[in-house]
């Protein structure tokens, strides 16, 4: 097997001399293996950053209690159970984003609230087509989420979702515009 030398900066290089010895492995191979799994990533045209992060934002998830469930069936029950009880269940899906917005405060403490709540929509709600979020020069935060397949309560109850996770990151709403499958959202800063 033919080697080749690899340069890395010291304090990585000690870290991960410290992870081998720990899974009992040697250095080369935990390169090797680390390596070969970036290559993998990069043929499917995925970045390992984006792996990580998703994986990191799917473990926290399943954590919060978050289950996989088939859309179809999602929606039917959504569908189903909103005329007899739409402002509870508003008021429950905002509950939920404001608590996992704080969890993932403290997951990952760094990251902006626009890019946290990039991050969390883009990792756990599938069924968006279009996700963006902007910052203005006032610091006013805007949300556009466009999901096709989104009827107009799930799209209410997504929206009372992206509310509560944007109040506990500090961000009051301003204005909405909800339509089938369509949200827009602004938040100006509390305080």
């Amino acid at each position: 097997m033919n080697r080749k030398l690899l340069a890395v900066r010291a304090d990585i290089a000690e870290k991960l001399s410290e992870m081998a010895k720990r899974k009992n492995l040697t250095l080369f191979s935990l390169v090797s293996e680390a390596l070969e799994q970036l290559l993998k990533a990069e043929n499917r045209g995925e970045s390992l950053q984006k792996i990580c992060e998703n994986h990191q934002t799917i473990s926290a998830a399943r954590k919060a209690g978050f289950i996989l469930i088939p859309e179809s069936l999602w929606i039917s029950l959504i569908e189903k159970n909103f005329k007899s009880e739409g402002k509870a269940m508003a008021q429950a899906w905002r509950e939920a984003g404001e608590w996992l917005g704080h969890y993932f405060k403290t997951i990952d403490p760094e990251l902006t609230p626009q890019s946290l709540a990039e991050r969390l929509v883009r990792g756990i709600l599938w069924s968006i087509s279009e996700f963006t979020v902007s910052q203005g020069d006032d610091g006013t935060i805007t949300m556009k989420c466009i999901g096709f397949r989104c009827p107009p309560t799930y799209t209410t109850l997504l929206a009372s979702f992206l509310t509560g996770l944007m109040e506990a990151l500090g961000y009051s709403l301003k204005s909405k515009e909800i339509s089938k499958g369509i949200i827009l959202l602004s938040f100006a800063e509390a305080g």
